[in-house]
């Protein structure tokens, strides 16, 4: 009986919750105090902000605060270990954000790359020319840019994929998974 009060208080927060306007942005808080009742509320008292307890959004999805680590839990050291379990559930889905975000520079890079040759053909044109110096030395300052703005985007790559990577090798060693055979990351392409 107990636990279907629980249950209808719960859906009566929520209900509140989603139908109230403005206190539809707002979370429900869900905590437990020392008699072991359960109590709701938009916000939570004090003392109990360092326990565990819960964040209801007006979707209903439950967020637990200040868990306790058993021992079965993954070792998750700091917030970084603790975020990159929450965000990723699996090594694909992390090589798949990896390529999505390197990707779409590598893409820049390329219309950086096609735009430079272009300049560099116009430059061969032109430097027999004494005609048009004043475009040569437009073309070469518009070259020397491309290339600035390759290289800056090929480090951000380079620093992007050795993040990734970074958070692949500690996704694998939290979630105990085996290291990838040395031959596959040779033919990863990149």
């Amino acid at each position: 009986m107990k636990h279907k009060t629980l249950i209808l208080m719960a859906a009566t927060a929520l209900t509140v919750a989603a139908w109230s306007g403005p206190v539809a942005a707002q979370k429900v808080y869900r905590w437990v105090d020392e008699h072991g009742v359960v109590h709701y509320g938009d916000a939570i008292p004090p003392e109990y902000s360092k326990e565990q307890h819960e964040i209801v959004d007006v979707r209903g999805v439950r967020t637990t605060v200040n868990a306790p680590l058993e021992a079965s839990d993954t070792p998750a050291h700091d917030d970084r270990d603790r975020a990159l379990l929450a965000t990723y559930r699996s090594v694909e889905e992390i090589e798949l954000v990896r390529d999505r975000r390197a990707g779409y520079l590598v893409s820049q890079n390329e219309v950086a790359q096609s735009r430079l040759r272009g300049l560099l053909q116009r430059q061969e044109e032109l430097q027999d020319n004494p005609a048009a110096n004043n475009e040569l030395a437009t073309v070469e300052q518009r070259i020397r840019e491309y290339e600035a703005e390759i290289a800056r985007r090929d480090i951000e790559i380079t620093r992007i994929r050795n993040q990734f990577d970074e958070d692949i090798r500690r996704f694998r060693e939290l979630r105990e998974l085996p290291a990838p055979d040395s031959t596959a990351k040779a033919s990863d392409g990149y």
